[in-house]
């Protein structure tokens, strides 16, 4: 085999070495949004928080940013009314669907961002029930070969409550704010003072139109 050969197989081993790389990591960016997802649905605030790198951020609606590991577990505590878990109390839904994925890899391998859209489900048995809607445009990052989540941002569309729904909610009712966090101010105000549902806002996207490789505005 001629010298020529065996540069172009192993250019292309190279090639398909990376290719193996990238769809490994996207997988693993998949299942760790999923499991966050998982986690939280049932009370695992310390597993879910453990996926998150240490200086990560988090942002939820117009409540401000939350910045590193330990103010975002305790965030989550505040907002699920002090129950510090893991589990559940009797009677209590927290499911937080995280669908349609679209991810994005930095060409580096290191840094990654992901879109997704969340359906919730939150309510107290015999006393309240409420749906949610939202958008994530989330940050990822490998460190030491371990991809972790280095920034939540959860564009909240609306919350409202299950009798009704969405088509009741006055604009004021729509601006919904985490009234759990009231006195739990964040580290840095928000990014942006959006006007949720039922104004219509289209929270950025990371990436580009697939087919003419534009950029779509929102």
């Amino acid at each position: 085999m001629s010298s020529d050969r065996v540069a172009a197989l192993k250019e292309r081993l190279a090639a398909l070495a990376g290719e193996v790389q990238r769809r490994e990591d996207y997988l693993a960016i998949i299942k760790l949004q999923r499991a966050y997802g998982f986690y939280i649905d049932k009370g695992y605030w310390r597993e879910a928080t453990n996926l998150f790198a240490e200086d990560a951020t988090y942002e939820q609606g117009v409540d401000g940013v939350h910045v590193g590991r330990a103010r975002i577990h305790a965030m989550i505590v505040k907002l699920t009314g002090g129950n510090v878990g893991p589990g559940l109390p009797f009677g209590q839904l927290h499911e937080r669907f995280q669908l349609q994925p679209v991810i994005t890899i930095a060409a580096d391998g290191l840094t990654a961002r992901g879109r997704w859209h969340e359906l919730s489900m939150y309510g107290d048995y015999g006393t309240s029930a409420h749906w949610g809607d939202g958008v994530y445009e989330n940050g990822y990052r490998k460190e030491d070969g371990v991809w972790k989540i280095a920034s939540v941002r959860l564009y909240t569309n609306f919350v409202a409550p299950y009798e009704g729904g969405w088509a009741t909610l006055t604009p004021v009712e729509g601006d919904w704010r985490s009234p759990a966090l009231a006195d739990f101010p964040p580290d840095r105000p928000p990014t942006d003072n959006y006007r949720p549902y039922p104004d219509v806002h289209v929270p950025p996207f990371h990436f580009t139109h697939p087919v003419t490789g534009e950029a779509v505005a929102s």
